[in-house]
């Protein structure tokens, strides 16, 4: 146990918060015995990347350990992608608009190069006209 205990240390590992109750293992009616000894340990930049994970017990169908549920809310990202509307191809001249922003800017440099710029610029223009 003291191994254990030191791995934990040195990886720096926390337990994350049970919630729906203190125990994850009893047994026993008449003097119930009851214990924490099921744990869901994790590292700083998993939780950094996760930042809405949860530890929840669950209902004990059959065994004396209640199964341990780790649900995550969703990863930290960046910056949403870029996503194309096709309703906005309805929009009465949109292609024209679409049209003279691509033509309104000007870059230098190679092909790929003015290519990708003249996209970025394209889409802030998307962005704002939306």
């Amino acid at each position: 146990m003291e191994l254990f205990s030191e791995f934990i240390g040195d990886l720096n590992l926390s337990d994350l918060p049970l919630e729906g109750g203190s125990y994850t293992w009893s047994r026993g009616s008449v003097r119930p015995s009851m214990s924490r000894i099921d744990r869901v340990l994790v590292s700083q930049d998993w939780e950094e990347h996760y930042p809405d994970v949860t530890q929840r017990i669950l209902p004990r169908p059959v065994s004396d350990h209640f199964p341990v549920l780790v649900e995550v809310g969703g990863m930290a990202r960046g910056k949403s992608p870029f996503r194309f509307e096709n309703m906005w191809l309805k929009t009465d001249g949109f292609i024209d608009r679409v049209q003279s922003w691509w033509n309104r800017h000007s870059f230098s440099g190679t092909p790929s190069f003015v290519f990708a710029k003249k996209m970025k610029a394209l889409k802030e223009d998307i962005i704002q006209w939306n």
